[in-house]
């Protein structure tokens, strides 16, 4: 009988756990079939990230696809560090909350409780570490008044408190949800008076350490960083062309958003939260249950959570240029998913709902959302009036979204298909006559497609809707010399 050769036999042993897992992926119908929609997407519509499923706290599907960095051909890993966005909010208030259960915080006190010398006077007495947490506190964004600043004066809390602490309130705390990330700063601000440590410092002892997420921190994106994934957005004005996120990026994370971090790192988050190493069962609870109704569902104390077709659904997205997440914790069917993608918003919303509707069903944001690419579709293939057909046979039961149609008309100028994006900025102009904005992208389709004539009847048109618009004037009236002047 003829023996083996001894390094056949080793290579078949070092091979078996890979094999184990590949066969363990492979039997769950939901990896299964995540993994043939993700391996199509790489393929035909750029799709660049990394999704993870786990399955009763353990990993059963864990890939990455598409570049860390498109430039030096780095792919992205199962290990690749992604920029989190407003993710970090669930880090936000799971500190918030520890501090809650150690009895040093109180989410009904106001914020002059903690700091006595917040010269807005109007936040320190009205607004409460409540209304912080769920976006009802009347406190609005920063985001145009850091784009006008050079992103390395950004570090640390203190530096984003100068943007917004003498802004007005929008609105009576707690009248109404509004999206806040001023807030969440501003919750950043409050544990690191009630500690006695930076934010950054207590969410990585706190939360990071006892979770065992290592890969996981407030990156300084000046420093030479590995294993860090670029965002990437397509651009307008040269089809075909990538562009980095860099600029238009924090060069740090804080309370508000911009960490970097793991799937696996996420679904070690999930598994903490889940196992209650972090907070007692009591004030998780707390933590994740909604408690002020908005359009995704209801938000909680720096989660998001929903119910589809009778599963409680937890966790949070994150999105910026180039960066498009979302953390779903479903305890009740045992699975959770980590979705983290460094390219347009539209890749991440597909794989985002194929999973929704492969785990839970259907529901009506999820058909909403598949009816709306079957009418882009169509679009492309037939011309506009068919995809107004499509919609037009629904007989109101399914409606198109109005946002999906715009990505895909830019998509399709980045593809240099101008008759097919132009054909979609049409629909989506006829689809909902009131927007603004389907007037706004119509105008640009034209500019972009070297219609000059058309773009200008465009703007004007936009701009007898929305005269305050000094860079779309602006932009019209460079048009008009380009048309003099040919």
């Amino acid at each position: 009988m003829r023996i083996p050769p001894l390094i056949p036999i080793l290579l078949l042993l070092l091979m078996a756990p890979a094999a184990q897992k590949l066969a363990a992926q492979l039997k769950d119908p939901l990896a299964a079939a995540t993994g043939k929609q993700l391996a199509l997407m790489e393929k035909k519509d750029y799709f660049s990230g990394a999704v993870l499923i786990a399955k009763n706290g353990r990993i059963i599907f864990n890939k990455a696809y598409g570049y860390a960095n498109l430039a030096a051909s780095i792919r992205n890993k199962p290990d690749t560090r992604f920029n989190l966005a407003s993710m970090n909010k669930m880090f936000t208030g799971m500190a918030v909350m520890q501090l809650v259960q150690a009895g040093r915080l109180s989410p009904d006190a106001t914020v002059g409780q903690y700091l006595p010398d917040y010269p807005n006077r109007s936040v320190a007495d009205s607004v409460t570490i409540h209304q912080l947490l769920t976006h009802t506190s009347g406190m609005g964004n920063f985001w145009e008044e850091h784009a006008k600043l050079a992103k390395e004066k950004f570090k640390t809390v203190d530096d984003y408190l100068a943007l917004f602490i003498s802004k007005p309130l929008l609105f009576k705390p707690g009248s109404r949800y509004a999206y806040s990330n001023s807030g969440y700063i501003l919750l950043g601000k409050i544990i690191e008076q009630v500690s006695g440590q930076t934010w950054f410092d207590y969410v990585k002892e706190h939360i990071f350490l006892p979770a065992k997420m290592n890969d996981t921190d407030a990156l300084e994106l000046d420093d030479a960083l590995p294993r860090v994934a670029t965002g990437y957005t397509m651009s307008r004005e040269h089809p075909g062309r990538w562009k980095n996120n860099i600029y238009t990026n924090v060069i740090k994370g804080g309370p508000a958003g911009g960490s970097y971090s793991t799937t696996a790192d996420l679904f070690r988050f999930a598994d903490a939260v889940l196992t209650y190493k972090l907070l007692s069962t009591e004030n998780t609870a707390l933590y994740i249950s909604g408690k002020v109704k908005y359009d995704r569902g209801s938000y909680a104390y720096g989660m998001s959570t929903d119910t589809l077709n009778g599963h409680v659904v937890f966790g949070h997205t994150g999105g910026h240029f180039g960066i498009a997440n979302e953390l779903m914790i479903c305890p009740d069917a045992g699975y959770v998913v980590v979705i983290l993608t460094n390219g347009e918003v539209e890749n991440y919303w597909e794989i985002s709902n194929f999973i929704k509707r492969e785990l839970f069903g259907s529901t009506p944001a999820i058909d909403q959302y598949f009816f709306t690419r079957q009418v882009i579709n169509t679009t492309i293939a037939r011309g506009m009036e068919a995809g107004l057909q499509k919609v037009s046979k629904s007989n109101g039961q399914l409606a198109a979204r109005e946002s999906v149609i715009e990505r895909w008309a830019f998509r399709q100028l980045f593809d240099k298909k101008d008759l097919h994006a132009l054909d979609l900025f049409r629909l989506n102009r006829k689809l909902f006559p009131g927007s603004a904005s389907a007037l706004y992208n119509l105008g640009e389709g034209y500019r972009l497609c070297g219609d000059l004539e058309q773009a200008i009847a465009v703007f004007r048109e936009y701009l007898s809707q929305e005269p305050d618009d000094e860079e779309v004037r602006e932009k019209t009236g460079s048009l008009e010399k380009q048309l003099i002047n040919r």
